[in-house]
């Protein structure tokens, strides 16, 4: 029974996604003809709710599917938070991806139903933390803790300090991977509402994703951590060794910037490169923002000890998952408090700043910003982690040394380069030359 559900489950909720996919995918080709509005409705209206529906059916069967496998002893609480809360999460899911698909894309949308849009698709995120909270609460005390950081294939879920599971598919990697194309779809938007076209940005994204990738690597190896890079083995196996983590944002975040600026430079010259970097870096913080989820799987970027009650309002899975030293102690969830800060980053750069303050704003600002902001998390959070030390004698100071002097690096660059904007534009105005107005993103 129990089996039987979990794929029944998995098969619907995955199938919704599709379904809705494939659904969209038809209704955004078809073209407004003779001014005629385009409206979702009859029969077409039916079926995208139902795949909307789907989407919480199919992962409350799933879950329902986990609990009669492993026979949790579950009371009629337990069974009331676990329904409602998978069914808001299935939901939210399928409601985000029309909403936010349908307002960003059908610009052209009768304009009832681009407001519905918009509002299923902010609402689907508050319905969606309401489920995650919901249903994970409800199963807590019954899943094994350290949770599973990984799947292998031979040995199913991989738990971390619980031996060698072969080869794994680190649930960091997936976290960090969804957090990316988040950022990607999110732009590929922006960039399709201003040029018409999907796709501009793809190889632009197929450049910075990899050379990110690379620089958090080369950052992790040659300025984190070179003692073990060095220490044994060939040295260049061990940089390319990632089984075992070892990444770092910083140089991540330098290296993809880097590389997607002289990409647009030299391959997208027919686009406003300074509108391009406002709509492309910012989203960078909600990659960030989610890719820190990963670090909570791995038990990463925690803070100091604190007692347990410190922390009583974040769900139980979140707390279970933090306890140090025989449950006597609770780490600082330093990786949520970093998600969440650069989550509201992101909104207060994006539309803050740029719708709020669009007066006072230049094409640019916004990139420059994330340097700012990003750096001013990092200075502000390293302090704050569990062994931090500025001891020189200790292994560690060179670590939190160098996280430091690279943020406000970064809140220094970030700052000249809202100054040089503003000076570089009075320039080409003495000289009687054209300055392009603000476009809001």
């Amino acid at each position: 029974m129990g089996i039987f559900l979990i794929i029944l489950g998995a098969i619907i909720f995955i199938g919704s996604i599709v379904g809705l996919g494939y659904f969209l995918h038809k209704f955004n080709k078809s073209l407004s003809l003779g001014g005629i509005t385009p409206k979702i409705e009859g029969n077409n209206l039916y079926i995208l709710l139902g795949l909307v529906g789907a989407g919480g059916v199919g992962f409350l069967a799933l879950l329902l599917g986990m609990v009669f496998y492993n026979h949790w002893a579950f009371e009629i609480g337990n069974y009331l938070t676990l329904i409602f809360g998978s069914i808001f999460f299935g939901v939210s899911i399928n409601a985000f991806i029309v909403g936010f698909d349908l307002y960003f894309v059908r610009k052209d949308l009768d304009p009832t139903q681009r407001k519905i849009a918009q509002i299923s698709f902010i609402s689907a995120i508050c319905l969606f933390i309401a489920g995650l909270w919901m249903w994970t609460d409800s199963i807590a005390y019954f899943v094994k803790y350290p949770l599973p950081n990984s799947i292998s294939f031979s040995k199913g879920l991989g738990y971390p300090d619980y031996g060698d599971y072969g080869f794994t598919i680190a649930f960091y990697g997936i976290i960090i991977v969804a957090g990316a194309l988040i950022s990607y779809f999110l732009v590929d938007h922006h960039v399709y509402a201003k040029y018409g076209k999907h796709g501009l940005i793809d190889t632009l994204f197929l450049v910075a994703f990899p050379m990110g990738l690379v620089g958090a690597r080369l950052w992790w190896c040659f300025v984190l951590e070179p003692s073990y890079i060095f220490s044994e083995g060939n040295w260049f196996l061990n940089i390319v060794d990632v089984r075992h983590g070892g990444l770092a944002v910083q140089g991540g975040a330098i290296l993809g910037i880097l590389a997607g600026v002289l990409f647009a430079l030299k391959f997208r010259k027919y686009m406003n490169i300074r509108w391009l970097v406002d709509v492309c870096i910012p989203t960078i913080l909600i990659a960030q923002a989610v890719g820190r989820w990963g670090n909570f799987f791995n038990q990463e970027v925690y803070g100091q000890l604190v007692n347990p009650n410190t922390f009583w309002f974040l769900p139980k899975m979140i707390r279970q998952n933090m306890f140090i030293d025989s449950n006597k102690y609770i780490s600082v969830p330093l990786f949520l408090i970093e998600s969440a800060i650069n989550m509201a980053g992101y909104f207060i750069i994006r539309y803050a700043y740029g719708h709020g303050l669009k007066a006072f704003a230049k094409q640019g600002d916004q990139a420059f910003l994330y340097l700012v902001w990003y750096g001013a998390v990092r200075a502000f959070m390293e302090p704050l982690r569990l062994g931090f030390t500025l001891d020189l004698g200790h292994s560690e100071a060179f670590g939190y040394l160098q996280s430091w002097i690279v943020a406000f690096s970064m809140i220094a660059v970030g700052i000249l380069g809202i100054v040089g904007i503003r000076i570089f534009e009075y320039i080409r105005r003495k000289n009687g030359k054209e300055v392009k107005e603000y476009e809001v993103i």
